[in-house]
């Protein structure tokens, strides 16, 4: 079952899910919708839940999943995205009780990361939470000559307070190289008056700045290969479809390190270009990378775990365990 607008990164990834594994797909552009909905015949019932997409508070999104679950006549599971985390500032209370509620309320609970079970572990005595990590298809690396570059910093994903554009634009701002920040998504809800003050900024320290806005699918993978450098600063990360998707065109990002990035790191050995998380890490990776563009290409030796497919099959695994408690 998948709740939200189809540009979002959860239903995005739910979709891809649902793909894989076959059989009856209920989608709703909101709770509302999925109130009316008339749920097909299934052994199990299982839902991509974030607080964000089922509510607009992370009380009412706990409230509208529970609600389903105690009035399902079949067994509802999860996974569950974007998990509480202390970045979330004046939200981290209620969205701990919010996923709580949730966890109690599932037959079966899955996250995308070793990290996000250990985040969720702090807050929850909940055993038996499974990982099943977001999937990487990857294309090929070109081979001879490469895609034109532009001479850019490129960030991918929505535009939003932290997700590192601000600090690109900084490191950059006191980098000897004519690189500019290419911010590749739209501006999330609520914060169109980032790209103004992005704008300002880039402006103060003379360094080039542009917003795409939605990239759509067609042009993504063109776009991602088009950067001179491929950045995802977010320090803040529980998983991330933004790097997988940098990976996945053959680009191997610079990303701070952290527990979630060697959590990636280890399972596809080669994929990241990690350094330390402080401003003067960024911008010694930045130069470095400027300075050595093709360490930015994934190496055609480099293979990527989970694929899709294996994605599908560790879900049916899944399910097929629960039933048979």
């Amino acid at each position: 079952m998948i709740v939200g607008p189809r540009r979002h990164g959860v239903v995005r990834h739910a979709v891809a899910c649902a793909a894989t594994l076959g059989g009856p797909v209920v989608t709703a552009r909101d709770v509302a919708e999925l109130r009316e909905t008339i749920i097909p015949d299934a052994e199990r019932i299982h839902i991509h839940f974030t607080d964000r997409l089922f509510g607009d508070t992370a009380t009412l999104g706990a409230d509208e999943f529970v609600a389903f679950a105690s009035a399902s006549d079949r067994p509802v599971s999860t996974t569950l995205h974007d998990v509480p985390q202390p970045s979330d500032g004046r939200a981290f209370a209620m969205r701990v009780e919010a996923y709580r509620r949730v966890i109690d309320a599932a037959d079966g609970v899955v996250v995308s990361s070793d990290h996000e079970r250990t985040l969720l572990s702090e807050h929850s005595d909940r055993r038996g939470i499974d990982v099943i990590p977001l999937a990487i298809d990857r294309s090929p690396t070109p081979t001879g000559d490469r895609p034109p570059v532009r001479a850019v910093v490129g960030v991918l994903g929505f535009i939003y307070p932290g997700k590192g554009h601000a600090e690109v634009i900084e490191a950059l701002g006191s980098l000897d190289a004519d690189l500019g920040l290419l911010a590749l998504g739209a501006v999330a809800d609520g914060h169109e008056d980032m790209v103004a003050d992005l704008a300002t900024r880039a402006a103060g320290v003379d360094v080039a700045f542009e917003t795409t806005g939605f990239v759509p699918d067609s042009a993504l993978q063109a776009a991602l290969r088009s950067v001179a450098v491929p950045v995802a600063y977010h320090r803040h990360l529980s998983a991330s479809a933004s790097i997988n998707t940098w990976i996945e065109a053959g680009r191997r990002p610079l990303v701070p390190r952290n527990r979630y990035t060697a959590e990636i790191e280890a399972n596809s050995p080669g994929v990241l270009w990690l350094h330390g998380d402080s401003l003067d890490d960024l911008r010694g990776a930045v130069a470095a990378a400027a300075a050595e563009p093709e360490l930015t290409w994934l190496a055609d030796d480099v293979v990527v775990y989970p694929t899709s497919a294996q994605v599908g099959e560790l879900y049916r695994a899944r399910f097929d365990a629960w039933s048979r408690r």
